[in-house]
């Protein structure tokens, strides 16, 4: 009885997540739908502008007009591109960070003496083993989990171990998605000196590209790592705890 309890409260912990998930793809990325055609309008208001202005003591040479319009137009690309790229870099560590929050929500549960102290992975995990005999870095999703969990470190410090240990598993993450792309249509692999770049400020969109794709997997891997929890919860019983189980920790 008490596993198909906590079965149900786990399952009810993905709320946040499917929220933040339909959200984000509905409302808030969108906003940043087609740049290149938004800039392009943005060289044209500007030139109309311009030209339309009443002539002065001087003649406007509208050649120049347009030279300035087509820079007034990148500068716009670009600063909304980064913006862009920033959110998406942003998303991707809170989400990561929600996950962790949601997990630990479920120690607040009058069933138990003792919630967990702190919200990181790590803690959270043990936890689950300790309390509820659950190894969760045996569910099927933990390998994304795991990989959101050094996302969200490269995202807020920039070089460090997780970096370093990211590169190894997803290169991808620190060439721009741009570039990758022109290299796959020439027949080339992604450059290794693109993916050994030293990071520098992924906070503000650069070195550093989470996908619209890649989030929205790990939203999606997200929701399923909370079913398997639960279903784990089912099959168990949860009558008590389960020593003896692969300490498979990490830390963040």
């Amino acid at each position: 009885m008490n596993g198909s309890y906590l079965a149900s409260r786990v399952r009810h912990l993905r709320g946040p997540i499917i929220a933040f998930r339909e959200y984000l793809f509905q409302n808030v990325l969108p906003a940043f739908a087609d740049l290149n055609a938004r800039a392009e309008q943005v060289a044209h208001e500007y030139y109309n502008r311009i030209g339309a202005q009443p002539a002065g003591e001087y003649e406007i040479d509208m050649a120049d007009v347009a030279e300035d319009a087509q820079q007034c137009s990148y500068d716009w690309w670009q600063m909304m591109t980064s913006l862009r790229q920033t959110m998406l870099n942003l998303t991707a560590a809170g989400l990561f960070h929600l996950i962790e929050q949601q997990l630990a929500t479920l120690s607040l549960d009058g069933l138990f003496e003792e919630p967990v102290q702190d919200t990181k992975l790590g803690v959270v995990q043990r936890w689950y083993r300790d309390q509820l005999g659950v190894d969760v870095a045996a569910m099927p999703s933990w390998g994304t989990i795991d990989e959101m969990r050094l996302v969200a470190n490269t995202v807020k410090h920039g070089e460090g171990g997780s970096a370093e240990s990211l590169r190894a598993l997803r290169p991808d993450l620190f060439a721009d998605p741009m570039y990758a792309e022109f290299l796959r249509q020439d027949g080339l692999g992604l450059d290794e000196r693109v993916s050994r770049a030293r990071l520098t400020a992924p906070l503000s969109g650069e070195d550093f590209f989470v996908t619209e794709e890649i989030l929205r997997g790990y939203a999606e891997r997200a929701e399923a790592f909370f079913g398997e929890i639960a279903a784990e919860l089912v099959r168990r019983g949860w009558d008590r705890p389960v020593t003896g189980l692969a300490d498979h920790s990490v830390t963040i």
